[in-house]
């Protein structure tokens, strides 16, 4: 992983459950909480997270709607999204998988599990960082 910590943008309306998360991290990485979609635009444009752990069921809507609107800009669709809800119905992480989410966990989690996913996604996006770098070097020549 790189030598600075990933930020990653929480997102949940659930007080318990956000403190939760932050405490797993520790001080590996830099985290930010939003308790609905409107914070969590806010902090979008203001923290450039690296990852984006989002629930479904937010005050002022679905999470799937901000995950799919940050999928048509062009600035976020490259930002993983682990969707972290309640909704467990293989129909549901069937959508949220369409809809532009990297993965879909169901609550309950196990902490472990939770972390495995984020370091796969973490993982996953900076190999794609490194083709990118390197298929842009190879345009130069």
């Amino acid at each position: 992983m790189d030598e600075l910590p990933y930020k990653i943008l929480l997102v949940d309306d659930d007080p318990i459950v956000l403190e939760l998360l932050k405490d797993c991290f520790g001080d590996e990485h830099q985290t930010f909480a939003a308790f609905s979609i409107k914070e969590a635009q806010e902090q979008l444009k203001k923290s450039r997270p690296d990852l984006l752990v989002l629930d479904r069921g937010l005050p002022d809507g679905d999470g799937l709607e901000l995950c799919a609107e940050i999928r048509k800009d062009p600035k976020y669709q490259s930002l993983p999204v682990l969707m972290l809800t309640g909704k467990a119905e293989t129909g549901d992480k069937v959508l949220g998988l369409k809809l532009g989410a990297d993965d879909y966990l169901a609550k309950p989690f196990e902490i472990t599990e939770f972390k495995a996913r984020v370091n796969a996604l973490f993982r996953r996006t900076e190999g794609l960082n490194l083709r990118r770098a390197i298929k842009k070097s190879l345009w130069k020549y």
